[in-house]
């Protein structure tokens, strides 16, 4: 039997100092020598080659670890050599080498190298999120060698987004030895180009004979460029840029979301340069907010000028300006969007119970209360014989108990808000239109009075020809159906037209509205001086022409609320006729 060097368990297994140098240990397994076992201890990570060649017989070949169990295997059939090549951990680890057909043997050549494997590499990146077209860097890049840092050969990277498959990418291959001690080294590396998302970076540094450090791994995200939107644009104020952004989400800047833009001025107590200009600029640019019109001009009043703004609630206002406190523009929020200035009257408010409409609209819902406001509710009358839907759309249910109340000035429309409060008596029945209906009668129909306080509160806007106060009395002082008319149809009037019997047969078969009013002195006893009738019919085979008393159906006095007169009695009693120009039917 040959000379047998190697151990044949692993007690008595042959001890080898591995190193960089290959080292070739000769010995022969066969049938009396089936195993040869050699050990070695490695102090660090270190790489590991070995080779079985010089063979006349098959034989294979295993690394072990300290227990004896099986780290590597090369398997190869005949006379074809093994190899190896790893990286190993700081510990003990043996060889083994046997036979594979018991009836041969071979002499074989075991080829041992190793290498310390570099160590500690770290790295980060300089920050932990990139906008899209940034390039990621890192920072503090270094890896330790024992043999030098002219041992290192690349550090090799992956890349994975989002949790998906592992890319392989380029590798570091330029390292700069530290002057102060060469086997520690630094390295620049950078990527560029990627897409947004959430990356892991992986990195393993090798050493020219293939050993390497265990694979470190560092994350950062790439988002986005932020594009600027017409809010970063166009509004200064960040608080207000905000929360105007986050209430067109929706591509729509309504009642509530404009209520709370124009409160987020007050965040200091005081409303600045800056942030009134800013909601100018909302105001200025309603159209591409897609802001209501009637929410646009409510916040025009608001934020720019109304001459009602001179007061609220009985006390010195003003427009807002530069410096206005936050009480101010609460103040103002609450006089054009919440109804809460409400018209002077010597009468007690009471919170209105019924509905806007009940059972339909029509001029007889209509009954005129304390003050000389005929013309105004011969108007409407008028209106609501005509088009109910004219009447309908004037009003805005904005579903907190207000509701927003459309007028024209010169055909444009404009718009006021009321609550649902209402003078009463001290038996709690209104004492303006629907005059005595009792304010806790949930059958009260309401669209009525609530035209008449909204117009009562318009009339401080100093365009609908009374006297510019927030009052019921400042419309209760008489005045034309035209204007009235005109205010509540936005439609084009004749002011005062001479009696015409044809004229006035055409135009009520024409469709028009119209409104006769009487002279100071009347004939009749059943007709009232100085007051405004609305045209509600014509019989053309009597020729017998239908009025309406705004006083209404059931007024409780001898002027009924309906009335059929000749031609010869309204010459007699009435001195001129209002009426719309356009044609509604």
């Amino acid at each position: 039997m040959p000379a047998d060097f190697a151990g044949n368990n692993l007690n008595n297994s042959r001890n080898l100092n591995v190193n960089y140098i290959n080292q070739t240990f000769t010995d022969w397994v066969g049938k009396r020598d089936k195993n040869d076992y050699y050990s070695f201890n490695v102090s660090s990570r270190s790489s590991l080659n070995l080779v079985v060649d010089g063979l006349s017989a098959d034989a294979n070949l295993q690394l072990l670890n300290s227990n004896g169990g099986v780290i590597a295997g090369s398997y190869n059939r005949k006379k074809k050599a093994e190899t190896i090549s790893t990286t190993l951990d700081a510990g003990t680890y043996y060889i083994r080498v046997y036979r594979v057909n018991k009836k041969k043997s071979t002499y074989y050549n075991l080829k041992v190298s190793g290498n310390e494997a570099p160590q500690s590499l770290q790295l980060s990146t300089s920050k932990t999120s990139y906008q899209q077209g940034e390039t990621v860097s890192l920072t503090n890049a270094s890896v330790f060698d024992g043999n030098g840092a002219a041992d290192l050969a690349r550090v090799d990277f992956w890349l994975q987004k989002d949790g998906g498959e592992w890319q392989d990418i380029g590798d570091a291959v330029n390292f700069i030895a530290n002057s102060n001690d060469n086997r520690y080294a630094s390295f620049e590396y950078s990527l560029s180009g990627l897409s947004a998302g959430n990356y892991l970076l992986s990195a393993k540094a090798y050493d020219k004979s293939g050993a390497s450090t265990e694979s470190i791994q560092t994350s950062f995200s790439v988002v986005p460029v932020p594009t600027q939107d017409w809010f970063d644009l166009n509004i200064q104020d960040a608080g207000i840029r905000e929360a105007a952004r986050w209430h067109f989400t929706d591509h729509i800047l309504d009642r509530n979301d404009m209520i709370a833009i124009l409160r987020e001025a007050k965040d200091s107590s005081v409303v600045d340069g800056t942030e009134l200009t800013d909601l100018r600029t909302l105001v200025n640019n309603s159209s591409f907010l897609g802001m209501p019109e009637y929410v646009r001009i409510l916040s025009h009043k608001v934020v720019n000028y109304d001459l009602a703004n001179q007061n609220y609630q009985g006390k010195a206002l003003g427009n807002l300006y530069a410096g206005s406190s936050d009480i101010h523009i609460e103040n103002l929020i609450s006089k054009w969007f919440l109804g809460s200035d409400r018209p002077t009257t010597s009468y007690n408010y009471q919170y209105a119970y019924g509905s806007l409409f009940q059972n339909g609209i029509t001029y007889q819902d209509i009954k005129q209360g304390s003050i000389n406001d005929c013309f105004f509710l011969t108007g409407l009358a008028a209106t609501a014989l005509r088009s109910s839907s004219m009447i309908e759309n004037m009003f805005i249910d904005n579903g907190d108990q207000t509701f927003t109340v459309r007028f024209y000035n010169n055909g444009i429309a404009d718009y006021v808000t009321v609550d649902r409060y209402l003078p009463t008596n001290q038996e709690g029945y209104f004492v303006y239109a629907s005059k005595d209906n009792y304010y806790g009668n949930s059958a009260n129909e309401l669209w009525v009075a609530l035209a008449e306080k909204a117009y009562a509160q318009l009339n401080e806007s100093g365009w609908i020809y009374q006297d510019n106060t927030n009052s019921y009395n400042g419309i209760g002082n008489g005045g034309y159906v035209s204007d009235a008319l005109a205010n509540i149809t936005g439609l084009n009037t004749s002011l005062a037209n001479l009696l015409n019997f044809n004229s006035i047969v055409n135009a009520f078969n024409s469709g028009q509205m119209i409104g006769l009013t009487t002279k100071s002195t009347v004939v009749d006893a059943n007709i009232i001086a100085s007051h405004a009738y609305a045209l509600i019919g014509y019989n053309s085979a009597t020729q017998m022409f239908t009025l309406f008393n705004p006083w209404g159906i059931d007024n409780g006095t001898s002027k009924p609320g309906i009335i059929e007169l000749s031609w010869n009695q309204i010459e007699a009693n009435f001195s001129y006729w209002d009426a719309t120009i356009n044609n509604i039917v």
